[in-house]
């Protein structure tokens, strides 16, 4: 009778170990997404030109690097990398961009950001360059975000975007060596 209740065991056991399947790729990358903290993205910066001879085209930067930083449970900050505004600036100057202190709201599948009247170089010499409006997204695969740039000296850049594929995501901020 033992051996014969062992046995039973023994198979209930397998059978439930055989149930517990493991995450499909589709839900560990939602299982990171919920827990990440951190998260950089390589995409295509997009700031159309407002005048001359190329107002209707915009300027493109591709492989622009970016990254997301979940500060507190409502703000975020997001960096863009060697940046510029139009191809004349590109060819001698790239900026570090900060947006700081975004707002945001989070569920299993997204998080949305929004800020207002940002100094997108944090007091830097050249600094003057305003976002008035961002808004964006952040799902497991993309970085979403659009804004609006003022500068007194050199006008007003309504519409520019970047959209990125999301490259990695942590739980925390890496350290930088």
């Amino acid at each position: 009778m033992k051996k014969i209740f062992f046995i039973l065991a023994a198979a209930a056991a397998l059978v439930a170990c055989n149930q517990n399947k493991p995450d499909s790729p589709e839900e560990q990358q939602k299982a990171a997404f919920v827990k990440a903290m951190y998260f950089e993205a390589l995409g295509t910066n997009t700031v159309p030109n407002v005048e001359g001879d190329k107002k209707n085209l915009p300027f493109v930067m591709d492989s622009v690097k970016s990254d997301v930083l979940i500060k507190t449970d409502t703000t975020l900050d997001i960096n863009l990398y060697q940046i510029s505004f139009a191809s004349a600036m590109a060819k001698y100057v790239k900026i570090n961009m900060t947006l700081p202190g975004l707002k945001y709201t989070r569920t299993a599948d997204k998080i949305t950001f929004t800020g207002e009247n940002i100094d997108i170089l944090q007091g830097d010499k050249s600094s003057g360059y305003i976002s008035t409006k961002v808004t964006g997204y952040i799902t497991s695969d993309s970085l979403v975000l659009t804004n609006d740039y003022n500068n007194p000296k050199r006008g007003s850049y309504p519409g520019c975007s970047y959209a990125g594929k999301v490259i990695d995501m942590q739980e925390k901020q890496p350290t930088k060596e």
